[in-house]
């Protein structure tokens, strides 16, 4: 400050004591960098590691591959059972057509209901599964998204794909429909850690 106020005094000193200062900054940040940098990619191997890991144990592990084929087996029936309400939702629509005595603009007016309507339900069915996808992802970024939720993550796989049959045999549940509640049982208590240390002022 007095450098900065006194127009007659030498600014050498001061200069040269800037100069230095912003050097080491320089380096400092660099050396931070390339610290960093070293760690993320530490950390990355290790993630892509587990995973693959993981993976094979998986593709090896008769209990979990079964359960596996069992729950996107059921998801697809579902999606499947799901898309035949549609059509006959819009079947039934469609018959509203019987009424016009012409037989061919009734059958154009048949199809042109069955698609407008089943173009609707599609149209809704998708925005909900857009809508609550974007939800939970909002919520994951806010309070979950850290190494510990990539830890959890990992580690639960890691156990219910190791320990599946010894699982199944005290809990009669699919492995990966178990995998699921823990994760959200997971994420409903950082959500409460969150919030209760954000009412306290610790954030």
């Amino acid at each position: 400050m007095p450098y900065e106020k006194c127009e007659k005094c030498d600014r050498t000193v001061y200069q040269k004591a800037k100069e230095k200062c912003d050097n080491r900054k320089s380096q400092l940040e660099k050396k931070y960098k390339n610290m960093t940098t070293g760690y993320e990619s530490i950390l990355f191997l290790l993630a892509w590691y587990s995973l693959t890991t993981t993976l094979f144990t998986a593709i090896l592990s008769p209990v979990f591959l079964n359960d596996c084929i069992t729950f996107f087996g059921v998801l697809g029936k579902g999606m499947g059972r799901l898309f035949r309400e549609f059509v006959i939702g819009a079947d039934s629509f469609g018959q509203l057509s019987g009424g016009i005595p012409n037989r061919i603009l009734s059958g154009l007016m048949y199809w042109l209901i069955a698609v407008i309507v089943m173009g609707i339900l599609f149209i809704i069915t998708g925005l909900l599964i857009v809508g609550i996808g974007y939800q939970v992802g909002k919520i994951y970024r806010k309070y979950c998204w850290d190494i510990l939720s990539i830890i959890v993550a990992i580690t639960s796989t890691a156990i219910v794909i190791y320990f599946g049959e010894w699982i199944k045999s005290i809990i009669s549940m699919n492995l990966i429909l178990l995998l699921l509640l823990v994760h959200v049982v997971y994420i409903g208590i950082r959500c409460y850690v969150k919030d209760w240390r954000e009412e306290r002022g610790y954030y």
